[in-house]
């Protein structure tokens, strides 16, 4: 019969009992870590990747934030109001966790480009598609606390905001290619709605648009095979510009600067002579220098000394002849 246990078996205890229940994290090479504890591991879904990296989803909340701020003016220019838009969200999730989020009853339009495959989804809450087509009748655009289904007439008048939106979704792509979208369908009832499967990966961007005292949404969906393609275009254009140099053009001499009159100088520099004997030079008097000096004569332009020369006579005149070119020295 075993003894009691001491406060080292509980111990020993207590820490495999620890060491059972947590996870099991495997290195690239198939050896186990001895602390999981100290490694930062997340799950991975495969049968939904991510398929955006964090600088391409930068990317696209930039281009994202001008595309809400051009609608923003433009429902402002519509609606006859201020029309205050700002971005929530921008993430990728599976379509089916999209659909749940949606709500019932809600306004759906489907909307396609006629140059990239997939549909897109937009979605409109009634609340807030109630207000602008309120306003577009001549009303206040007063939110009402009732969600219900849109009526036909407020549909109609909704399609002219779902044209601007997809408008000038379409329009923020303009440097890779000239898109156009139309709308094809709507729908306000998400359980109804089978634009692709569960499983497909879709960008949701969210915008909450103020509409009279309550914040409402917006949200745009669309699946990852419609994006892939200006994904693609914006890694080329974005791999040209950090791979294309700026044209350099050679320097090229104009024939109007020959005529430009350049102030040209020889002189010698002077060993050196008493203040007092400067200061009785008058004009006249002859100054005695070395012999040497004429092999010392400096070229100067424009006030810089540019070449070292020699003076002498050529056919009655003073001449100089021009043995090198001084260096220009660089300042401290």
């Amino acid at each position: 019969m075993a003894g009691p246990l001491n406060q080292s078996d509980i111990d020993r205890l207590v820490a495999e009992a620890a060491d059972a229940s947590a996870p099991v994290i495997y290195r690239a090479d198939g050896a186990r870590f001895t602390n999981p504890a100290q490694v930062s591991a997340k799950p991975f879904d495969f049968r939904t990747p991510i398929h955006l990296a964090e600088a391409e989803i930068r990317r696209l909340r930039t281009l994202h934030t001008s595309f809400i701020s051009t609608i923003s003016a433009r429902f402002s220019s519509l609606l006859r109001a201020d029309m205050s838009l700002k971005l929530a969200k921008l993430l990728t999730m599976p379509y089916g966790k999209f659909a749940e989020s949606m709500k019932n009853p809600t306004h759906i339009s489907l909307f396609k480009v006629d140059q990239l495959p997939g549909i897109g989804i937009l979605e409109i809450h009634p609340r807030l598609a109630i207000s602008m087509t309120n306003r577009m009748l001549g009303g206040r655009g007063i939110t009402s606390e009732e969600e219900r289904y849109l009526t036909e007439i407020e549909i109609a008048l909704l399609e002219e905001i779902v044209d601007i939106i997809v408008h000038e979704w379409c329009r923020q792509w303009k440097d890779d290619h000239q898109y156009t979208g139309r709308q094809i369908g709507h729908e306000n009832n998400p359980r109804f709605l089978q634009a692709c499967s569960n499983d497909t990966i879709v960008l949701v961007l969210t915008i909450e648009a103020l509409a009279g005292d309550s914040v409402e949404l917006i949200q745009i969906a669309v699946p990852y095979n419609m994006l892939e393609p200006i994904v693609k275009s914006i890694h080329t254009r974005r791999s040209r510009e950090l791979h294309t140099q700026p044209e350099i053009k050679p320097q090229q001499w104009r024939t109007s600067y020959n005529q430009i009159a350049v102030p040209l100088v020889a002189d010698w520099e002077v060993t050196g002579a008493n203040v007092s004997d400067v200061l009785r030079l008058r004009v006249g008097d002859i100054v005695e220098m070395p012999k040497s000096t004429l092999n010392n004569t400096r070229v100067r332009i424009a006030n810089a000394p540019r070449f070292n020369a020699q003076a002498g006579c050529e056919n009655g005149h003073v001449a100089i002849q021009i043995s090198s070119e001084i260096q220009p020295t660089l300042k401290q």
